[in-house]
């Protein structure tokens, strides 16, 4: 197999993943973007939109947007951190009820989509240490590339 159908399976994969998980960010009012922010601000509590940004690699202005529609809903509790004008985030209350609702919604989709497969617990860790790598190869092409 030539290696661009690696990149050709695995962007073959969103589309059909984001339409089933569609309808689930929807019953609570998000779109994807907004999604995988609440998510990171709750794996990665005490965050700032730079680091946001960086981990999501999306450009800040889009980062900033998105962080004040979750904040509008009451869904972020803020802090000033070390540097006055950056602002520490995490989920308040209202965002983590939000967070812990999808993610339970989440993973029953996820469960089901994978079930027939039969992964092992090995097979799912080598395939995200995979993705990790590949993931890690083209964040630090971009670094280059920006550099």
């Amino acid at each position: 197999m030539e290696l661009s159908a690696l990149f050709d399976h695995l962007t073959k994969l969103y589309r059909p993943y984001i339409k089933i998980t569609q309808p689930l960010l929807e019953a609570h009012d998000l779109h994807p973007a907004q999604w995988l922010i609440l998510k990171d601000i709750y794996t990665h509590p005490q965050t700032t939109l730079v680091q946001i940004s960086k981990r999501r690699s999306i450009e800040k202005p889009t980062t900033r947007k998105i962080l004040k529609v979750l904040d509008e809903r009451g869904w972020l509790m803020s802090q000033p951190g070390e540097d006055k004008r950056e602002k520490l985030l995490t989920l308040s209350e209202q965002g983590e009820i939000v967070y812990h609702s999808l993610m339970t919604e989440i993973h029953s989709q996820q469960a089901d989509i994978t079930a027939k497969l039969q992964l092992t617990p090995a097979e799912i860790e080598q395939t995200i240490q995979l993705l990790d790598q590949l993931y890690n190869s083209m964040t630090n092409k971009i670094q280059r590339l920006e550099s």
